[in-house]
């Protein structure tokens, strides 16, 4: 036998597992950049896994490529969230996995959205979304109306950027002077 003593045997068993276990890859690799967005990640080196492919995901992969961006659904609706409301959700790595995801095309100007395993659909890229994945979440939403059409007003304080929304469709820009770097929670 090689190992004469189990002392030497035991510490290099358990470090070529650690090295095994490090080498096998994630579940979806994408890179979530918090300061940034909480909403949209960026697809990672190695994403996708083949592994982890469902069937729709790996048709639409076929057909159109690497994501721009990854979009997560943090409640049904879709809508965007702000880092508050998700906090908790993001502590677990995990649970980022297990919430519904869409694939953002900003060059072909669709989301592909997937609503099972074996299904997807493309949906036109709203303003609202576009505008996460050029400029990261907001630093500040103003709610200006609760009843249709709903409006907002998005501030970006940091790059001097205030952005007029009805429903999610951009209707107005402002430029004002940049004040700096805001937390965006």
């Amino acid at each position: 036998m090689f190992f004469k003593s189990p002392r030497l045997f035991f510490p290099l068993f358990f470090c070529a597992l650690l090295f095994l276990c490090s080498c096998r890859r994630s579940k979806l690799d994408f890179i979530i950049d918090l300061d940034y967005s909480v909403n949209v990640a960026r697809p990672g080196r190695r994403f996708p896994s083949d592994l982890d492919l469902s069937q729709a995901k790996r048709e639409v992969h076929e057909i159109l490529g690497n994501p721009n961006f990854i979009r997560f659904w943090w409640t049904e609706d879709g809508r965007i969230h702000r880092f508050l409301e998700v906090d908790r959700r993001l502590k677990d790595p995990r649970s980022v996995y297990q919430v519904k995801h869409s694939w953002i095309y900003l060059d072909k100007n669709i989301e592909c959205v997937f609503d099972t395993d074996t299904t997807y659909r493309e949906i036109p890229l709203s303003d609202k979304v576009r505008t996460v994945c050029t400029y990261g979440d907001p630093e500040d939403i103003k709610k200006m109306s609760d009843h249709p059409p709903l409006k907002e007003n998005w501030n970006y304080y940091s790059i001097g950027l205030i952005l007029k929304f009805e429903d999610d469709r951009l209707v107005k820009t402002q430029r004002h002077p940049p004040m700096g770097t805001v937390i965006k929670r």
